[in-house]
């Protein structure tokens, strides 16, 4: 039996079966909640990584402009 089952099992006697089924409900959207979030900090870190080089490419182009010109 896994974990999750024995789990079950374990708030189905403590509580009842619906609580029980409320709590396995509630873990579920947890571990869902956990992945978006996850996701969600990884596209953020993407999008800074991907201005802050475009920051340095502007900046790069536009000492270099200058830079050939002396």
């Amino acid at each position: 039996m896994g974990r999750m089952q024995e789990e079950l099992e374990m708030f189905q006697t403590l509580y009842g079966q619906t609580a029980a089924a409320l709590y396995a409900k509630a873990a579920g959207q947890n571990a869902q909640a956990r992945q978006l979030y996850n996701a969600s900090a990884d596209t953020y870190y993407k999008a800074n990584d991907a201005a802050a080089y475009d920051d340095w490419v502007r900046a790069r182009n536009h000492w270099d402009y200058f830079y050939n010109r002396s």
